[in-house]
């Protein structure tokens, strides 16, 4: 498998992480908003799974059958761990209806939901599809940690 492009995916996935790190460490006056809080964490968690395993798994010495299969499952748990950051988020939109708007939380949700689409097909489809279906699914989590990293830059709470 060419890993070129997970490589360049990976790079922009810490450079998210790393601008969103520098950005709070120098913005912070006090304890961290529960949406702050949702933001960094859901940065944190989709860059670390962007940036680490799927360059890590192509590049151990498995077969590529078993580090598709290995890499479907553990997209599938990340794909579903966004669930939860999903919930999160209508949780505080009572809160922070500003923070939150409904097209915001629509939009997200199906980006969350096209993702889980396209991991589950990666774990069913041949071998020769895998890899375009999970380009796409990466670069769907990619758009929605840019959109997260571009709404805490913009739209905080004073």
């Amino acid at each position: 498998m060419n890993i070129d492009g997970l490589g360049a995916i990976a790079e922009v996935a810490i450079g998210l992480a790393g601008f969103s790190g520098v950005f709070v460490a120098l913005t912070r006056t006090g304890a961290f908003a529960p949406p702050e809080t949702v933001r960094l964490s859901f940065l944190l968690y989709t860059t670390l799974f962007l940036s680490l395993i799927p360059h890590a798994l192509f590049t151990a010495s498995l077969s590529d059958v078993m580090a598709w299969r290995v890499l479907g499952l553990l997209a599938l748990m990340h794909a579903s761990g966004l669930l939860i950051f999903l919930a999160k988020a209508l949780s505080l939109k009572v809160d922070y209806p500003d923070i939150f708007p409904t097209r915001l939380v629509f939009v997200q949700g199906t980006q969350i939901f096209v993702t889980l689409a396209l991991v589950i097909s990666v774990l069913v489809v041949p071998l020769e599809h895998k890899q375009s279906l999970f380009i796409g699914a990466l670069i769907f989590l990619l758009a929605q940690a840019a959109l997260v990293f571009i709404r805490l830059l913009f739209f905080r709470r004073s």
